[in-house]
């Protein structure tokens, strides 16, 4: 009875602050985004969805983001499966693994600037190699700040989830006769499906809304996020239309829960996990004998 009661509580007072800060506050943005002096109208949908440079914004996001989640999942991935399937030592993975997780905690203007002097003209490895490696304004840089921000999030769901992955399955893959790839497929990718969709939905997400690497080396290749600071803290701030662009940003949000939620009954569970551990070789990974990967 009195953890029923305090789980209730719990409840109510998220329910408060989920209300407070977070309905309040978007209710508040769809009134703005549709009322005007005249009363209700679709006016500032129509001027800001009409607007070439707000759909070429809105589309550089969705091509930016959405290849910078698939580089930040692969990259997850590698690291994930370096750190669990191979015969690398020890501190090397442990380096590794902090390297992925640092970027976790510090700012997303951070890496901006980390970009800009490393890579800028100016940079330490311009300097140090004599030439640039890559415009980092525009595409580039927008692309690369991305990756090093989402990291963290996609490496942690592969790496968790990879964790729990029964490595028996692996042992009779080999011992049936299949060949590494498909021992590869079935044992590895196949129960890391759902991790690698969520890990693209959040990778994206996160890319898609963010301000602080745009506003450092965005440069021409403009993005929604800056669309939208543009709006509501420019030179000639328009709260209507901003308000417009944020309820497009919230879009995303919506279908990439209704997203994850599908991918859910893909996911594969394991009502056990065993404790076999692969044997590892010089080359690469054994599992009782066999050459697995």
């Amino acid at each position: 009875m009195k953890k029923n009661r305090e789980a209730k509580i719990i409840f109510a007072v998220i329910a408060v602050l989920f209300a407070v800060f977070l309905a309040g506050p978007v209710l508040r943005l769809l009134g703005k985004s549709v009322v005007g002096p005249a009363g209700l109208t679709t006016g500032f949908y129509a001027e800001v969805l009409g607007g070439r440079g707000f759909l070429r914004a809105l589309g550089n996001s969705f091509l930016v983001a959405s290849v910078s989640a698939a580089v930040t999942t692969a990259a997850a991935f590698v690291i994930a499966y370096t750190i669990n399937y191979t015969n690398v030592p020890g501190p090397a993975k442990k380096i590794m693994r902090q390297i992925a997780l640092l970027p976790m905690l510090l700012p997303t203007i951070t890496y901006g600037f980390a970009i800009i002097y490393s890579f800028g003209k100016q940079g330490l490895l311009t300097r140090l190699f004599g030439r640039q490696f890559v415009e980092i304004y525009g595409f580039g840089g927008l692309l690369t700040g991305y990756v090093i921000y989402t990291l963290p999030i996609s490496f942690m769901l592969i790496y968790n989830t990879m964790c729990y992955i029964d490595k028996k399955y692996m042992v009779v893959s080999r011992i049936m006769g299949d060949s590494p790839f498909t021992t590869f497929t079935a044992t590895v990718l196949r129960p890391l499906s759902g991790t690698f969709a969520a890990s693209f939905i959040q990778a994206f997400f996160l890319s898609f809304t963010d301000f602080g690497i745009p506003a450092a080396v965005g440069g021409e290749f403009e993005v929604v996020a800056s669309v939208l600071y543009s709006q509501m803290l420019g030179s000639v701030p328009n709260f209507n239309n901003g308000a417009v662009v944020a309820m497009v940003m919230l879009v995303p949000s919506v279908v990439s829960i209704a997203v994850l939620q599908y991918l859910e009954r893909y996911n594969v569970r394991y009502n056990k996990i065993s404790t076999v551990e692969i044997r590892r070789g010089r080359r690469g990974t054994y599992v009782s004998g066999w050459r697995a990967l």
